[in-house]
C-alpha cells in the first residue's frame, strides 16, 4: 500500500516495495517550513517500519540551513529515528555530481549513509541490496583492494571515490538481470569499504564492545541519551517535588482547622484570605490555596493533567469554602453543598447595600451530568455516546454558589481573572465534605462582610 503526501513544500511517499520512506523537500522555510515535514517523515517510518529513508533537496537556489535547524536536527530528528526502524539513509544529490546542500554529515554516527544521482537509483540500490547480496570475495576485501576493484589509485579522494561510484553505477541503471543485481550489490559494498565507511563502523563496534555498559548502554551512549532528554527529567522532578510538598502539606503537618480551596482560570497573590483567618477568626492552620485550572481546556493550558491532579489532591484536605469562576464552577457541581439557609443567613445578617451585591447560582444534577457528557464526547472520552439518557438525574435546581458581583470586593480578596473572553467573575460555595458547615458559613459572611 502507498501513501503519498504531496504539498507545495515538500512530498512524502511510502515505496511499500522497497519499505521505505521517500521524501523530496521542495521549498525549504525556516522553522516549521522545513521541521514539520522532516517530523512527517518519521512518524511514516515509525507507522510503517521502514528501514530506508530517501532524502532529496529539490529546492534549486537558496540558502544553507540556518544553524537553528542543524541544532533541531542534532537535538530532535536524530534521536527520533535512532528510536525508530530506520538503518540507511540516502542523500539524493542529482546528475551534477555536486555535494548535496542537505546536511547528511550529521546523520553518519548513526545510520549507514549513501549519496545517490536520483531517487529511481536508490529504490533500486534498496531492491538489489533485498534481493542480492555482495560476494563473499568484495565482502571481505580491504579498502586497497577496494579501490582497485573500483579502478581507483590508494591516494583517491573522497569526491574522486563519489565520482567513480557514480559513473559506474550508471552502466548497471535499469538492468534487473542477476547480472546486473549482482554487479550492483558487489558496486555498493565497494564503495562502502572504499569510503572507509565500513571500517568505522567496525572499529566503533569494537570499541563500543570493549567498554563498560550499564543497562546496555556506555558512559557516552548515556550521556548522548541525557543531552537529548535531560529536560524531560528536569520536568518530572518538579512536578514530583511540588506534589510531594503538597502531600506533605496535607498528611504529615499538624491538621488544618480551616481552609479555602479556589479552582478557575485566575490568578490570586494576595495574602488577604488567609491573614484573615488567622488574625480576624483566629484560626491557628487554615489551608489556602488556589489552582489555576481551564474546563474545558480551550486556552492551550499545557500543564492542564496536572492542574486537575493539584485539585484532586488539595480536595483531600477538605477544605470549608470552595471559589470558583463562573465557567469553571458546573463543572464541580458534585463536590459543592446546597447553600440556600447560607445565603438566608446572609440576607439577615448583612446590609441591604452588601446584600445587593450578591447572586445565588443554581444547578440541577441532570444539568449538572449533560455538561458532563457534553465535555466528554467534545474533547475524546473514549466509550461515550451522544444519545444518553438523562431521566434518572434530579431536576429541581439547587443553590450551589453565591456570586460576588462587586468588581472591588474581588479585587480586595486577590483575585485577578486570566479569561481571555469573559469579564471577572468570582462564585463562593461549601464543600460538600466540608470540615465543619457552620464553620463554612461563618468564614463566608466574615469574609463577604470585610470586602463588601
Amino acid at each position: 500500500m502507498e501513501e503519498v503526501f504531496d504539498s507545495e513544500a515538500f512530498t512524502l511517499r511510502y515505496d511499500e516495495e522497497t519499505n521505505s520512506c521517500v521524501f523530496t523537500l521542495k521549498t525549504y522555510g525556516e522553522r516549521d517550513g522545513f521541521r514539520t515535514p522532516m517530523m512527517h517523515a518519521v512518524e511514516m517510518i515509525k507507522k510503517h517500519d521502514c528501514k530506508n529513508l530517501i532524502l532529496e533537496d529539490a529546492c534549486g537556489e537558496r540558502p544553507d540551513f540556518n544553524e537553528a535547524d542543524l541544532k533541531w536536527i542534532k537535538k530532535i530528528i536524530l534521536p527520533k529515528l535512532s528510536e525508530s526502524s530506520c538503518e540507511h539513509v540516502y542523500f539524493v544529490v542529482g546528475e551534477d555530481e555536486k555535494a548535496c546542500d542537505m546536511p547528511y554529515d550529521l546523520f553518519e554516527d548513526k545510520f549507514k549513509i549513501d549519496k545517490v544521482v536520483s531517487e529511481q537509483f536508490a529504490l533500486m540500490m534498496i531492491k538489489n541490496n533485498c534481493e542480492v547480496s555482495a560476494s563473499s570475495d568484495v565482502s571481505s576485501m580491504s579498502r586497497e583492494h577496494a579501490l582497485i576493484y573500483m579502478g581507483l589509485p590508494m591516494d583517491a579522494t573522497d569526491f574522486m571515490i563519489d565520482e567513480k561510484f557514480w559513473k559506474l553505477s550508471k552502466q548497471y541503471r535499469g538492468d534487473n538481470s542477476p547480472e546486473g543485481k549482482q554487479k550492483i550489490a558487489d558496486l555498493s559494498t565497494a564503495y562502502d569499504i572504499a569510503t572507509g565507511r565500513r571500517d568505522e563502523r567496525v572499529a566503533k563496534a569494537e570499541q563500543r564492545a570493549k567498554e563498560r555498559k550499564f543497562l546496555n548502554k556506555t558512559g557516552d551512549e548515556w550521556r548522548t541519551y541525557f543531552s537529548y532528554t535531560w529536560y524531560k527529567y528536569l520536568i518530572g522532578l518538579i512536578l514530583l517535588f511540588l506534589l510531594g510538598n503538597i502531600l506533605h502539606t496535607v498528611i504529615t503537618k499538624p491538621g488544618y482547622d480551616s481552609g479555602v480551596l479556589s479552582l478557575g482560570h485566575f490568578s490570586n497573590e494576595s495574602e488577604y484570605i488567609e491573614s484573615f483567618l488567622t488574625t480576624r477568626l483566629g484560626y491557628k492552620n487554615p489551608m489556602v490555596s488556589f489552582v489555576d485550572i481551564v474546563i474545558p481546556n480551550d486556552q492551550g493550558q499545557t500543564q492542564q493533567a496536572y492542574a486537575d491532579q493539584s485539585a484532586s489532591t488539595l480536595m483531600l484536605s477538605c477544605p470549608n469554602v470552595l471559589i470558583f469562576d463562573d465557567v469553571t464552577m458546573p463543572y464541580y457541581f458534585g463536590s459543592l453543598q446546597d447553600v440556600s439557609s447560607l445565603y438566608q443567613f446572609l440576607r439577615e445578617n448583612l446590609s441591604d447595600a452588601q446584600f445587593a451585591k450578591l447572586k445565588p447560582i443554581y444547578m440541577s444534577e441532570r444539568d449538572a451530568q449533560q455538561l458532563l457528557m457534553e465535555y466528554e464526547i467534545n474533547y475524546g472520552a473514549e466509550g461515550v455516546v451522544d444519545d444518553y439518557d438523562l431521566s434518572e438525574y434530579d431536576d429541581d435546581p439547587i443553590m450551589v454558589g453565591i456570586e460576588v458581583l462587586d468588581q472591588d470586593a474581588i479585587r480586595m480578596l486577590g483575585y485577578q481573572n486570566l479569561w481571555p473572553d469573559y469579564e471577572t467573575s468570582l462564585v463562593i460555595g461549601v464543600y460538600v465534605q466540608t470540615m465543619n458547615y457552620s464553620d463554612s458559613e461563618l468564614i463566608v459572611y466574615r469574609l463577604l462582610e470585610s470586602v463588601l
